[in-house]
């Protein structure tokens, strides 16, 4: 079991059997795998809290959140991606490889940010996670502050509209699956910035 330090280019094939025996989270874009580096302290709270949050929230609902070891499948990019979070509302739709579930239809994804991946986060995932028709929200929270940043697809027309929360007190609705968070859900009791 060898760790995927650098960037490596295989077959999907190849990167499906390495992925099934590494037990590592590896990604996959465009025949590219990467190894995903571990993250700070604020970031693995702030993916706790919010798990919690919306996995409360979402009960008896039929939308269910996802953690970060769920698989997503991008079609439109050939990639295999694994968001923060996710959530699915209806039916869940995977693809199989090699033992391997990868989601296809998420409503909502979730990336908390770090500076080694925001610049990835914010524009080569954004494109790539709002490709997929299910998506209706991409959240972004960063974990160095307190700001979430909210992408929303509009019904119809398809163009996606951006709002930023900062106040601890600003609340915002994740509309697909029915949720009204404020920033302080997001963040949570144990992770505290200076003003």
């Amino acid at each position: 079991m060898l760790p995927v330090v650098a960037k490596r280019r295989m077959s999907e094939e190849e990167y499906f059997e390495l992925l099934e025996t590494s037990g590592e989270r590896l990604e996959y874009w465009d025949g590219v795998v990467e190894g995903m580096a571990g993250g700070a302290d604020e970031h693995y709270e702030i993916e706790s809290q919010l798990f919690g949050e919306l996995f409360v929230r979402l009960k008896g609902s039929n939308c269910s959140v996802m953690p970060t070891n769920q698989a997503i499948y991008i079609a439109s990019r050939k990639a295999v991606v694994f968001a923060d979070m996710s959530v699915v509302c209806g039916p869940k739709e995977n693809v199989q490889q090699r033992g391997i579930s990868c989601l296809t239809n998420p409503s909502v994804v979730v990336e908390v940010l770090s500076p080694s991946t925001s610049m990835k986060d914010e524009s080569d995932k954004f494109h790539a996670y709002t490709s997929i028709k299910s998506v209706r929200e991409y959240l972004l929270v960063y974990a160095d502050r307190y700001s979430v940043k909210l992408y929303e697809r509009s019904c119809g027309d398809g163009i996606w509209k951006t709002s930023i929360f900062q106040d601890l007190d600003d609340e915002f609705e994740l509309q697909s699956c029915g949720v009204r968070l404020k920033v302080r859900d997001v963040y949570g009791p144990r992770v505290v910035f200076e003003a």
